[in-house]
């Protein structure tokens, strides 16, 4: 199946779902809308969230992973630069 935005995919991992829902989420290491970055979808590929920035590209990474029991965290290899893992950033008070 061909998602709609999703212009090329690197690596494609799954994690626990979100909150409410029953998909798992979904991370990949892509190129969407001409932007290339690290997504996360928490609707089976329908609407992806960009969850790096321009001044986190971390080498282009080689593989991605969700971890099964925490939403949102995320694993990736750098190629070289070892392993890091990124939880979703959460909105101040």
């Amino acid at each position: 199946m061909k998602l709609k935005k999703v212009e090329e995919a690197d690596e494609i991992g799954f994690g626990k779902a979100a909150p409410g829902h029953d998909y798992m989420a979904l991370y990949t290491v892509a190129k969407m809308d001409g932007q290339r970055g690290i997504f996360r979808s928490d609707n089976g590929g329908r609407s992806w969230v960009r969850i790096n920035d321009d001044q986190h590209q971390y080498g282009r990474p080689t593989t991605i992973t969700g971890d099964p029991r925490i939403y949102g965290r995320v694993y990736f290899g750098t190629n070289g630069r070892g392993i890091i893992y990124g939880d979703p950033v959460k909105d101040k008070d």
